[in-house]
């Protein structure tokens, strides 16, 4: 820290908590030690580096206007906020605008990096005060506006600076830890952060080289992003192959023919590490996935396309995994088609007739019920009920049960989900998991009904399937019973029921 910033507020020895309107205010003074406004107009760029490699960010600042640009090797991202609109671009070029989870996250950012943080403290609750894992001594901070999603702030006993801001990222907690302040027309701003969702060898580290305050930002930095699109004539039809409750299809890149997974709840698109000495790939840096378990993986790549029949996915990066060693088998693919695909096309799945049509966003005529989806976290996240008891449900093409569930929605509905006998594994990306499987009365989505659904509980604590915002999977054999068009870009799923629908009541269930 620097001089300037060590102001100490409170006493280490204090026997009593201050309030926490107290922290805040001691917060104000420590980032506007002369009374400074934070500058309206602000420009910063600098150098990221983690995950083995190396990279730069640009951001902006004009009254209600951010964006914030960013590459790590080939992988490029971008975000933009005009008002209380935010848009997010991926690696692949693929653009949504956040309204669900994200936004309420986002809103709760941009409270705290406003003067409401210490002008609205009826918003925050003192948590407490402690030591964090390096020795700081910090004031723990929940911090929870209208319309935003809790998230954490740990302010500095001694230089009452924000040390670090945490939120639920997953199945864990992501860390952003802020040091090296430095005065921007009288007002601190941290000149170094360090991103971290606990696996440090895929920390990121954020270094400020450059700061411009006021002066006029052009418009054209805030110009809407336009997002990838599928490049057809017009929507395309290609066979699929359903085997095992999975989706596979043929893909081609460089005139090579491979075969894929039709994975709706993957958040990108891979490559098997058996194929990319075929196609001259090499990859770079390292790559944590989340799959059954949390993994590392050979790396990312650049990849401009791949074809689906008569039509061409733009994609521009890719995630390569030993998806043999990873999966001990039990996924034998060349890759795996995620949201890229989903959120560049539309997608109709008929697994009756063993075909998928692709069109444009918004490109095939609506067929079924209307279902809201919340892309925000690149899934498609629809509100289900199990036997009665609503909750956050990932639509899931790669999954070859029929429902997952997960250990935090059981733990927190007990007698829910009848227990059944534990030690059963579930395998996917990462390895298996500790599930037991058992049977649920009702799965209700939108209005259909289905009855006596195989179920498996999973029980992990770290990977997609311990996820804190889902509370389960619904997978390829349940969907299997509609015609389903995924319109992401649109934040709808399509759900018809198919010529062979079957809602189960007539199961025989074993106990």
């Amino acid at each position: 820290m620097l001089a300037w910033a060590a102001l100490p507020a409170f006493a280490a020895e204090e026997a009593s908590l201050p309030t926490v309107a107290h922290v805040l205010q001691a917060y104000h003074s420590a980032v506007a030690p002369t009374g400074a406004l934070a500058p309206d107009v602000l420009e910063e760029s600098g150098t990221l580096s983690g995950a083995a490699l190396q990279g730069n960010f640009h951001s902006w600042h004009s009254g209600e206007y951010d964006r914030f640009d960013q590459s790590l090797g080939v992988r490029m991202e971008r975000t933009l906020k005009i008002g209380d609109h935010h848009y997010e671009e991926n690696s692949s070029g693929d653009v949504h605008e956040v309204k669900g989870y994200l936004l309420r996250r986002a809103r709760t950012q941009d409270f705290i990096g406003s003067s409401d943080l210490w002008d609205q403290p009826q918003y925050s609750k003192l948590i407490g005060r402690h030591s964090l894992e390096d020795g700081r001594d910090v004031y723990e901070i929940d911090v929870m506006p209208p319309g935003g999603e809790t998230e954490t702030i740990f302010v500095d006993a001694h230089s009452s600076l924000i040390d670090r801001l945490q939120y639920v990222d997953g199945d864990g907690l992501l860390t952003a830890d802020f040091s090296e302040y430095a005065p921007v027309k009288g007002y601190l701003f941290p000149m170094k952060s360090l991103e971290s969702d606990g696996d440090h060898a895929f920390d990121i580290t954020q270094i400020v080289d450059s700061v411009h305050a006021g002066g006029t930002i052009p418009a054209s930095v805030f110009a809407p992003f336009a997002g990838s699109v599928i490049q057809s004539d017009g929507p395309v039809t290609v066979p699929i192959e359903v085997r095992d409750g999975n989706v596979f299809t043929d893909v081609v890149i460089h005139d090579h023919h491979f075969r894929f997974l039709v994975d709706s709840g993957a958040q990108g698109v891979v490559l098997n590490r058996r194929i990319i000495a075929s196609l001259g790939i090499v990859p770079q840096g390292a790559l944590e996935a989340r799959g059954a378990k949390r993994t590392g993986g050979l790396g990312v790549a650049q990849l401009d396309v791949v074809h689906l029949g008569a039509a061409t996915l733009p994609v521009r990066v890719v995630s390569v995994l030993d998806l043999d060693s990873s999966t001990h088998g039990a996924l034998d693919v060349d890759g795996i088609l995620g949201y890229p695909l989903f959120a560049a096309a539309s997608v109709r799945i008929d697994y009756g007739g063993k075909t998928m049509t692709l069109a444009a966003p918004g490109g095939l005529k609506p067929d079924g019920i209307k279902l809201d989806v919340d892309v925000d976290r690149e899934l498609p996240e629809i509100q289900a009920t199990v036997n009665g008891v609503n909750g956050t449900f990932l639509v899931d093409t790669g999954n070859a049960n029929e429902l997952l569930v997960y250990r935090r929605f059981v733990e927190a509905h007990a007698g829910l989900v009848p227990f059944g006998a534990a030690g059963t594994s579930n395998f996917g990306v990462g390895g298996s998991t500790i599930s037991y499987p058992t049977t649920i009365d009702e799965l209700d989505v939108g209005p259909f009904r289905l009855f006596h659904r195989n179920t498996t509980v999973i029980m992990s604590d770290s990977g997609a399937f311990a996820d804190r915002y889902d509370a389960g999977d619904i997978g390829s054999p349940v969907l299997s019973n509609f015609i389903v068009t995924f319109d992401d870009a649109n934040r709808a799923l399509y759900l018809r029921a198919a010529p062979t629908f079957d809602d189960g009541r007539d199961r025989r269930v074993f106990t």
